[in-house]
Order: C-alpha cells, then structure tokens, then sequence
C-alpha cells in the first residue's frame, strides 16, 4: 500500500513539475519580449499574471477554495500561453534566452505527456462522462482573450480555431470513428500548410499537446461505455 501511495505522490509531483516547467518558460519568454521591445504593457500584464498566480496559491494553500484557485489559475495560463503564441519574436528568434525558453516549452510538452501516460497505465485516473473539463475551457478562453491584441480579423481566427480545438477535444472524448482523421486535418492544416501561423509555433504545440494529451490518450484507456460517453448530450436534450 505505501508503495502505491508513494508511486501516485510521485506520479502527481510529476504533473506539478510540468506546470512549473511551463510557468518559467512562460515568464522567461514574456520577459525576453519586454526586454527587446520595451513595452512597458507586456512587463504590466506579466507581473499581474504573477500577482493573480500568488493569489491563485493563497486561496488554495490557505482558504482552501480549491475551485476558485485552479479556475483563476488554468484561466491566466492560457491568457499567458497565448499572449507567449501571439507577441512577435522575428527580431530575437536566436536570442540564448529565446532559444532557452523554446527548450522549457519542450521539456514540459514531454513531461506532460510521460505523466498522463503513466497516470492512466498505473489506473490512477477515474474516467466521467463530460464534454470539456473546467481546466481546458478556461485554458480556451484565456488563449482566445489573449487573442484580441492582434489585428480584429486575425483575433476572430484564432477565436473560430479555438471553438474548433474545443469541438475536436469533445470529439475525442465521444470517440467519433472520425475523431482521428480530424486530429490529423487539423494538426496538418495548423502547422504544415500555408495558414497564418502564431509568431511562436512552439508555444501554439504547447497550448495544443497540453489540451489533446488527455482526450487522446482516453480513446484507449477509458472504458466508459457509448452510454456514459453520451450521458452529458442526453441530458441536455432531457432524455
């Protein structure tokens, strides 16, 4: 039994080190772009985000709303993430630190994903039927609101390819029998053709990997059944 106990404290420390990951990275690169470009709105809106994060911390460690904190906290990671995506970084690409920033972005990709896989291979998830978790739609708002401090008509594609990442992760979730050869299209289409691309492709594969792994690695190791799968449909339709 404690050796159970200590494989599933390591399994979610593991989880925790993703996220800490993907934080430096995050702040690393906000304050390369404030660095090179001395825009004093970027420095602003990051040491609100590290304000709002510390808040985040305070309600979980010591009010314990456990809620309230992950809400706020999955919500400025995608505003982050986003704004990370969105901010041009054409005149520091080789910068060390930008370079630096890409490698954290990567390693948390990896970890994020080792963990989800040994979380469901080690049976530690309980499977429910639902459409989108809390984390991944508030992760989608804050990656569309970050959106809007580009141009108004790049700000409604990235809007409309965000409810489309929304619908492709329900997708998953149903396990359509067209849910795969969607993820394909859609991964083939966002990063190999000729549509207008986020500046940071690497931070977009971040946002993107962080919000499929789970869904995808589901359409194997959920064992819900197509009623249960279902379940949140029919009981919108009140059937």
């Amino acid at each position: 039994v404690n050796r159970e106990v200590n494989m599933h404290s390591s399994v979610r420390y593991l989880g925790y080190l993703a996220r800490f990951n993907l934080l430096v990275a995050i702040c690393l690169g906000l304050y390369v772009r404030w660095e090179k470009t001395a825009n004093s709105l970027i420095l602003v809106i990051f040491i609100l985000g590290l304000f709002v994060l510390g808040i985040a911390s305070i309600l979980y460690y010591y009010f314990s709303m456990k809620a309230a904190s992950l809400s706020l906290s999955n919500l400025w990671f995608g505003f982050l993430l986003g704004l990370l995506c969105f901010l041009d970084n054409s005149s520091f690409k080789n910068d060390v630190k930008e370079e630096i920033t890409k490698y954290l972005l990567l390693t948390s990709i990896v970890i994020r994903i080792l963990c989800a896989l040994v979380e469901r291979i080690s049976g530690y998830v309980r499977h429910k039927p639902t459409l989108l978790t809390s984390v991944e739609f508030l992760e989608l708002v804050g990656f569309a609101i970050a959106s809007t401090i580009m141009l108004v008509e790049k700000s409604l594609s990235i809007i409309l390819l965000v409810v489309a990442l929304a619908m492709l992760l329900i997708e998953l979730r149903m396990k359509s029998f067209l849910a795969i050869p969607n993820l394909v299209n859609f991964a083939v289409l966002l990063f190999f053709s000729s549509l207008e691309t986020p500046q940071n492709p690497i931070a977009f594969a971040c946002f993107f990997i962080y919000l499929i792994t789970d869904p995808f690695l589901d359409i194997y190791f959920s064992g819900l059944s197509v009623t249960e799968r279902w379940k949140p449909f029919l009981h919108r339709g009140r059937i």
